[in-house]
């Protein structure tokens, strides 16, 4: 797996079965698999300092800093347009009636 950290960090296997896993600031690093279960890895990943990069566009946004959206929060963004624009257009008709 390939991460784009903001910070340093150094990930320990949860059941220490494995050498830690050093990473420096602002590197993209291929790191194990095992790295995702790490309390480390989940707390950095939480607080923005550390990203999974697994498309060239992941990458881009890891470099410049752009978060990319979940599939769910863009239904969501386009279902709270579709709801405003319902609404705005029921507001128009309504003033249009009197």
């Amino acid at each position: 797996m390939l991460i784009m950290s903001k910070k340093s960090f150094q990930f320990d296997h949860p059941a220490g079965q494995e050498p830690v896993v050093v990473v420096r600031a602002h590197e993209f690093v291929e790191v194990p698999e095992w790295v995702k279960q790490s309390s480390m890895f989940k707390l950095a990943s939480q607080a923005g300092d550390v990203t999974v990069t697994e498309t060239k566009q992941a990458v881009k946004d890891a470099e410049t800093g752009n978060k990319t959206k979940s599939a769910a929060q863009l239904k969501a963004e386009e279902k709270a347009l579709k709801e405003a624009e319902e609404k705005a257009k029921a507001a128009a008709e309504a003033g249009q009636e009197q």
